[in-house]
């Protein structure tokens, strides 16, 4: 997908940051396949804006969960169950790498630990990375877990932050678990 002289049709829907994408010149691609992808699979949504960002939120009463795409950039799923958890600032865990591969060997050299359990802060793994420029306000930990239930664990790392959702975004939520679209 990032190679040079990728087309319309080679640019394939799937988890990416935008911003980094937009660095690589296919941002808009993806965002288009991504957009199409989301809005088929999930035709109910809310979109609004908060402190100037438009955001789109979609709703899977299937799994249970939310999307939330905003235009800067950000990209959150999060379960039903933390929205009514967290109130206003749901806590949310994504897994981001599986032990074994490249991702996860750069992930634990960030972390400075390949043990298991031992949270670090998200802030110093983005320092790590060189990445502070881009998210200055990472907050949350990153470890390293098993995930999954037998016989498929797999060993991943995973990052748990909080994401902050201003009143028109809860209202939005509520409206799609309501079903009032």
């Amino acid at each position: 997908m990032l190679a040079a002289g990728v087309t319309d049709d080679e640019v394939l829907p799937g988890a990416c940051h935008v911003r980094c994408l937009h660095d690589l010149g296919v941002a808009r691609l993806w965002a288009e396949a991504v957009e199409e992808y989301y809005c088929f699979r999930w035709p109910q949504w809310r979109t609004g804006r908060s402190a100037g960002v438009r955001w789109r939120l979609h709703g899977s009463h299937h799994a249970r969960r939310f999307y939330l795409w905003r235009a800067d950039g950000r990209l959150s799923s999060f379960s039903y169950a933390a929205l009514a958890a967290g109130a206003g600032t749901p806590e949310l865990t994504s897994e981001i790498a599986e032990v074994g591969t490249g991702y996860a060997d750069v992930l634990l050299r960030a972390m400075g630990t390949t043990e298991s359990g031992v949270p670090v802060p998200l802030r110093e793994v983005v320092a790590a990375l060189g990445l502070a420029d881009r998210y200055p306000a990472a907050e949350g930990v990153v470890a390293r877990r098993l995930s999954g239930r037998r016989p498929d664990v797999a060993d991943v790392i995973v990052a748990r932050y909080r994401v902050a959702l201003d009143a028109p975004c809860r209202e939005a939520a509520r409206a799609l678990i309501r079903g009032a679209v």
